[in-house]
């Protein structure tokens, strides 16, 4: 007798076979529609079983260089919505809206934490981005201890450089007359 993961794969193979037989074999068209009935899906037998459904990814701590990679992707696709945003505005708006928006941003009490929020994605994607080419065109930091303190870098040195951007106040522009 076959296992019932073999006799799963054979019936599963029969039904491919019937399928493609069909257009030219009613009697096929039949037979398949018949299996199809009668075979439970995958669902349905993981669910027979009465095993709980792994929780995977919720159990599962991500190494330091895999959250660097998923965060350089992130703030890869913040960086595109803003400028997308910030074109579409300039866009429907004129330019005059933008610069008008930073300027009143920019005289804000909270201006610090929107500069911040504005350096960290910029700096974080481009420190990454140049560990990528190291290790594109160098071949370099490939050991596990490598990456994670490569990984640490990369955040810490974008949080500093960000902070330190956030602290920078320029003149505000003065309105001619």
């Amino acid at each position: 007798p076959l296992s019932p993961h073999l006799q799963y794969c054979n019936q599963a193979m029969l039904r491919a076979a019937a399928r493609l037989a069909a257009p030219r074999c009613p009697a096929a068209l039949g037979m398949a529609r018949r299996m199809q009935s009668s075979t439970p899906s995958y669902t349905e037998r993981m669910n027979a079983t009465g095993r709980p459904l792994s929780p995977h990814v919720t159990i599962y701590a991500f190494p330091a260089g895999a959250l660097s990679s998923i965060t350089v992707r992130v703030t890869g696709m913040l960086l595109c919505a803003g400028t997308t945003g910030i074109a579409g505005i300039s866009l429907l708006s004129g330019p005059e809206a933008v610069s008008s928006t930073v300027q009143l941003l920019a005289d804000s009490s909270l201006a610090p934490l929107l500069k911040f929020s504005v350096a960290w994605p910029l700096v974080y994607h481009f420190c990454g981005a140049f560990r990528h080419a190291i290790w594109d065109h160098k071949m370099l930091g490939f050991s596990n201890q490598t990456v994670r303190l490569s990984s640490y870098a990369v955040f810490g040195i974008s949080t500093a450089l960000s902070l330190a951007a956030a602290s920078i106040s320029l003149p505000s522009k003065e309105k001619k007359k």
